[in-house]
């Protein structure tokens, strides 16, 4: 099967995430897809309390897998999370015009920056690319933390 379509290149994630048109939240979910093991629907039941900024990790709750999950993120995504949260301590952490963010408005919004390419691009170039290593279970251990 040839996955050439499947893939993104750095300068289009570049472009895409730099784009002042598009919506801050849609391009910090872009980039939680580029830079770590999340997948679209995990991103986007995020609450504002899963964002863990001060140990740079996102707490993912709604895993394909079942339990719960920790995954690491880079310091330029929680500096996007802390802009995006303010000073909110509740209610869903990517939201647009007062409600939570819809995988549809991700993608459509993918789609036209990139000139076509599927939000899925983001998740399987960086999976070529750097491999892929799941998230740790959080399930069995105190509190939702990680041992």
């Amino acid at each position: 099967m040839d996955t050439t379509s499947l893939l993104v290149t750095d300068l289009e994630v570049d472009t895409a995430l730099a784009n002042p048109a598009v919506p801050a939240a849609i391009r910090a979910v872009w980039q939680l897809l580029w830079e770590s093991e999340v997948r679209l629907d995990e991103v986007l039941a995020f609450d504002v309390p899963d964002a863990e900024l001060d140990d740079r990790l996102v707490v993912i709750r709604h895993a394909k897998e079942a339990g719960v999950y920790e995954a690491g993120i880079t310091v330029s995504a929680a500096n996007a999370l802390r802009e995006l949260i303010g000073a909110r301590t509740d209610g869903p952490l990517f939201t647009l015009g007062g409600r939570r963010l819809t995988k549809a408005e991700v993608a459509t919004a993918f789609r036209e920056v990139t000139g076509g390419r599927t939000i899925h691009a983001l998740r399987f170039t960086r999976q070529r690319k750097r491999g892929s290593t799941r998230l740790s279970s959080t399930a069995d251990q105190p509190e939702g933390k990680s041992a």
